[in-house]
This record gives structure tokens, C-alpha cells and sequence, in this order.
């Protein structure tokens, strides 16, 4: 009698097969796509990020009453806001608290964070390629160093599916919540709890992609560093249940 698991079998031992021809395909003329990728990655978690800053002004419609930024200290304006010299007495006249819209003070933190992934990427690349060449070398591997880093390369690729659909679950989370803080600080309050209410689905997306990037590792193990299956399943095990469990924290 044929196992139940027969039929899931075939088709990861399909999709392995795929993978890892894939990755002979790519070899050792096609190496450029792997910049080409990595840049791809930075540029959508980039655009991700602008793209949150959008949900936040698009969907939050509240106003709450700050301190003016650009107010002096009481103290200054106590010795400088009468003498008419004075640098300070145009910005003394001014308002001590003004009223801001809460989305569009978000949408403007939200984009200090460019910067971050502009580096950030990258840098996660560099990680995972060295983590990912380490193990494999444990494991008796022969490809070079410069083979991980285009294994970790197309599997960060999978990486932007995790950041649309997290984007779609924190603009629906969002769209369906009343802001009823009357502080920033209550506001972002209310904000991170709405969005923890998701971390269910999030957490099955996440598991999803890093299943893909399982894939995509074990390919690249038996192409580039001629591992078998079974080992290079070990090793890419290993370090997708690292992930998932950064995922889940």
C-alpha cells in the first residue's frame, strides 16, 4: 500500500530537483544576477517601508496636541524674547504646543528608516552567506565562499513575498482600526497591539517563505558545494528553524 506522504514526497523531491537545476544552470556564467538580486531585495524592502509610511497616513485620520520642536526653553525666552536683537524673539512669538496629524507624523518617522534597509540588506546577506558557508564546510561541502553568497542571494529573494504580505496585513489592520489615543504615545500603544492581533497569520506567511528558502538552499548545497540530500536538507534545516524562531519573536 503506497505511503500517504507519497504524493508531498514527489512534489518536494520535484521542486529540489528544480532548485538544484537552477542553480547548475546559473553556473558559473550567470553570477551577476546575484548582485542583481540582492539589489532588487534592498530596493523593495526600501519601497516597503515608504509603502508603510503611506498606510499610516492613508488610513490613521487623528490629530493630537505636541510641543512645538521649534519653541525655545522657558528659560530663553524668559531672557531673550524681549530683546529686540535677539535671535530668539521670532521663535518666542511661537506657539509652545501646536495640533499634528498622527499619520503624517508616522509616515515621516517611518521614512528615517531608509537609510537602514538601504544597509541592512546587504548586511543580512553577508550574514547568511557566512552562516550558510560555515555549515555547509561542516558538513563536507567543496564550493567556494563566493557560491553561498549566491545560494543566500536568491533565497533573501523570497524575503519580498514576506514583506507584501506583511504590509497588506498591517494596512488591513489599520484600515479596520479606530484610533482613540489623544497622545502619541497612547496612539502607537493602540497601533502595536492592533497589529500583534495579526501575528498568527503573520507567522503561517512566515513559515511559507522560509519553506521556499529551504528549497532554495538545498538546491544550491547540491549544486555548488555537492552535497547530498540528505545533508544539505540538515544543514538548510538548520538554519530555517533559526529563522522561524526569529520570525516567531
Amino acid at each position: 500500500m503506497p505511503s500517504p506522504l507519497a504524493p508531498l514526497s514527489g512534489l518536494v523531491s520535484g521542486l529540489l530537483d528544480r532548485s538544484r537545476a537552477g542553480f547548475r544552470w546559473l553556473k558559473p556564467d550567470k553570477q551577476a544576477l546575484t548582485v542583481g538580486v540582492v539589489v532588487f531585495v534592498t530596493l523593495a524592502t526600501t519601497l516597503g517601508i515608504v509603502a508603510l509610511g503611506a498606510a499610516f497616513d492613508a488610513t490613521i485620520d487623528r490629530e493630537v496636541t505636541v510641543d512645538n520642536p521649534d519653541y525655545p526653553p522657558e528659560s530663553t525666552c524668559e531672557t531673550f524674547g524681549e530683546d529686540g536683537d535677539s535671535v530668539f524673539v521670532e521663535q518666542c512669538d511661537r506657539p509652545e504646543r501646536i495640533d499634528v496629524d498622527v499619520g503624517e507624523e508616522l509616515r515621516s518617522a517611518s521614512g528615517e528608516y531608509v537609510g537602514y534597509a538601504l544597509i541592512g540588506v546587504p548586511i543580512w546577506w553577508a550574514i547568511f552567506a557566512l552562516a550558510l558557508h560555515g555549515g555547509a564546510r561542516l558538513a563536507g561541502g567543496s564550493g567556494s565562499l563566493g557560491d553561498s553568497f549566491a545560494i543566500a542571494a536568491w533565497a533573501i529573494a523570497a524575503e519580498v513575498a514576506r514583506l507584501v504580505a506583511g504590509l497588506g496585513a498591517i494596512w488591513y489592520v489599520l484600515a479596520t482600526t479606530t484610533v482613540e489615543g489623544t497622545t502619541m504615545e497612547s496612539i502607537a500603544t493602540e497601533i502595536v497591539a492592533a497589529i500583534s492581533t495579526m501575528q498568527g497569520p503573520l507567522l503561517v506567511a512566515s513559515a511559507v517563505v522560509i519553506s521556499v528558502q529551504w528549497v532554495v538552499v538545498v538546491g544550491g548545497l547540491e549544486a555548488y558545494h555537492d552535497l547530498d540530500r540528505g545533508i544539505a536538507g540538515t544543514v538548510a534545516g538548520v538554519l530555517a528553524v533559526f529563522g522561524l524562531l526569529l520570525a516567531a519573536v
